[in-house]
Order: C-alpha cells, then structure tokens, then sequence
C-alpha cells in the first residue's frame, strides 16, 4: 500500500515520529538511530521491559549481554511487532553454545515502514521511497559460576531514500545470582542483580546514539513467580547524568514487570513503566515440547500514551537433548541436597552417584558437570594416595 506525501512532510512525519518515540523512552537531547530504543521480546515487553536481570532467555542479549552465560541449549527467536503509523520491527536471533567456553549470540533487527510516493513540487509522482533501520549484533555471555559478563558487538546501518548511513556500537553487562531464603520451593539462585551500557559508539546521521545505563533486579520467591524491577538512566549527554534536577527528571526510568507460570506451560505477565509515555503492559505465553524441541510462544500488548496500543508476537525454539519435566526438577534437586550431605560427610562415592543420578533427571542443573568433574578428581586422588600408603 502506498501513501502520497511530499519530500517534506515525509521527512516532518519522519523527525515527529523519531521525537515522540525518544520522549516516550525518556531522552533529553537529540539522539540518532532511536529505534534501538525498541525493546525486543515479547515476554520482556510483557513483563514492562524489566529485564536487565533475567536469566535463561535469549532475548537478554537486548537488555545485558551478560545474560547469555546463563543460557541452557541452542535458541532461535522469531519476533514481529506492530508499531504506530504502520511501522513494523522484525527480528531473528540465534544462541549457541562454544562448546564449554559460554554462549554467542547472532541477530539481525530491522525497523522499516512500507514504501511511498516520492512527490515533488509539482505534484508529480517521480518515484518510490524507501526508509528502513537495521542493527546486525554478536553477542558473547561467559558464567564464572554464578556470575556473568558480557558484551556485544552492532553494526547499525539506516537507509531513507537515496542516503545511506553506518554507524557501529557495543554493549557490556554483567550479571550475578544470588540465592535469598525462600520457605517454599524456588530455584537455586532465585535472586540477580544486573548493570549494563548500551549503545556505546560513534555517532548516526551527526547525532549520538541513544546510550542507556540499566541497573536491575530478579526475584523468584517461588518456582512459578517472578519479580523485575529495572532502573534506567539515559546518558546521551552529559546533563543526563550530572544534572539532578534536570536530567534526572525527565531522563530516568522504573520499570516493573511479574510472571506468573503454571507447570511451565502457561505464562501470564504484567507490568508498568514509569515516566514514561506508555504506562501498563501485560503478556501471554505458551510453552509445548514435540520430542526434542520446544516451542514457546508469547505476545504482548503495550499501552502507548496517545498513540495506538502496540502488540508484539515472538516463537522460540530450544533444541534440547532431554525435556525435562517438573517432576525431573524435583527429584533432580532432591538428589543433588543427598549428595551436598555426602560430600560434607566426606563420603565421595556416596556424592558422585548422587550428583550422577542429578544429572540424570536434570543435565542442565547449574554446574553439575563441574561437580562431577571435581568430586571424580578428588576420588583419583584419593585413590593415589592409598595406592602410596599401601606401598610404604
């Protein structure tokens, strides 16, 4: 479909829409390439965009790449969204493990709207015009057993009719989980706190990108609750950070998000972005296994202040050797508690085939295969020095 605009209120249309969207996200000053703004995911639009300290998903590499240490197995993403003025942002991304030296991420997003009539000051129709965004990111997350660091490497390229522009930018995160007392059943590490800059790099179209600090929180009192408080400050400029009456005002962000999930199947999600031009966010999620893949599915709807509401669709799949069940996580963790209790007993054997039988119910339990790996070393050693004694 077409629509017929001058050069001139295209380019209007263009500039407001870029204001309106950099002025919803909080910025003071004029930034370049805005629609890295954009948050990708549709469980983290759902959850109000707090996610800075969310683990084990692939959609971290947007938010801080240092959660991609925390992933499990391969992930592939596919995600739409419907923005205002008929714009769209599609994006495709691809996690994967490098062997047993962390995670790489891989994506492409592109931001574009349909074509138009290219008019002149005639009215004469003397073409078409073609506006499109686009980021090409690798990111990189290592675990150091429970802490994470990351970072990620975007070339941005933005074309509006006949003008190209190139611009390059990097990301840094780290990540580190914690675990809070908890009287009923929550994960091992049921508490993460997460810092990461965004869009560090050089400038798009004589403007800055639009550079971010996050500082935020996750808390899983219970399996099937979670809590994300995120905290944001834009730095593009240096009143940004300096100025506390200023640009702490009108450039800093809370955002709230919750998910709730039942047998983790089904996901319903909420939340609320502060000083903001959009205000609540709630989600919907869906997760189904066929042999072994799993196929997650979620959307979201995004109040969008006196614009349209905004929805977004995601489909990921996880290629996983073993589907674990809830019941595998139950007797995965029981096993793993006998074995903590051989081990302080100094009864090795007893340890390794409880940590064994853990691995068994749950291959992806937090650092197992380390464990394995060290109780099996002190046992050779252990061995070694029996084989010494008996010869003296």
């Amino acid at each position: 479909m077409k629509y017929k605009y001058s050069i001139v209120s295209t380019c209007v249309l263009l500039a407001l829409f870029a204001v309106s969207r950099a002025r919803a996200a909080g910025t003071v000053g004029t930034s370049g390439a805005t629609f890295l703004e954009y948050a990708i995911g549709s469980r983290a639009l759902g959850m109000g965009e707090a996610f800075t300290a969310e683990t084990d998903d692939i959609n971290v590499l947007y938010f801080n790449p240092a959660g991609l240490g925390s992933l499990k197995y391969p992930q592939l993403a596919l995600f739409h969204q419907e923005l205002i003025l008929e714009s769209r942002l599609e994006n495709l991304t691809f996690c994967s493990p490098i062997k047993k030296f962390g995670y790489l991420g891989v994506a492409n997003t592109i931001f574009w709207v349909p074509t138009f009539d290219k008019v002149d000051i005639n009215g004469l129709d003397v073409g078409d015009i073609q506006f499109y965004n686009g980021c090409l990111t690798v990111g990189y997350g290592y675990d150091f057993n429970y802490f994470y660091l990351g970072a990620s490497a975007k070339y941005i390229y933005q074309k509006i009719d006949t003008k190209m522009v190139h611009s390059f930018a990097m990301d840094i995160g780290i990540l580190k989980g914690f675990r809070i007392w908890s009287p009923l059943d929550a994960p091992l590490r049921n508490f993460h706190i997460g810092l990461s800059v965004l869009n560090l790099g050089t400038k798009a179209m004589d403007s800055p990108l639009p550079r971010h600090i996050r500082l935020g929180f996750s808390y899983k009192p219970m399996n099937w609750l979670g809590l994300n408080v995120d905290l944001i400050e834009n730095c593009i400029i240096a009143n940004d950070l300096i100025d506390f009456t200023h640009g702490f005002n009108e450039s800093f962000r809370m955002n709230i998000g919750m998910e709730l999930s039942y047998l983790d199947l089904f996901y319903l999600r909420g939340g609320w972005r502060l000083n903001d031009t959009g205000t609540y966010t709630v989600g919907l999620g869906f997760n189904y296994v066929i042999k072994n893949v799993s196929f997650t599915i979620d959307a979201s709807f995004a109040d969008a202040g006196d614009f349209n509401p905004i929805y977004s669709f995601n489909v990921t799949f996880k290629l996983i050797p073993k589907v674990v069940t809830i019941e595998d996580r139950r007797n995965a963790e029981g096993h793993y508690k006998r074995g903590i209790k051989s081990y302080v007993g100094d009864d090795i054997d007893g340890a390794l085939k409880e940590f064994k039988t853990t691995r068994d119910y749950n291959p992806y339990y937090k650092n197992i295969d380390k464990k394995i790996d060290d109780l099996e070393e002190i046992q050779d050693l252990k061995r070694q020095n029996k084989l010494e004694d008996e010869k003296k």
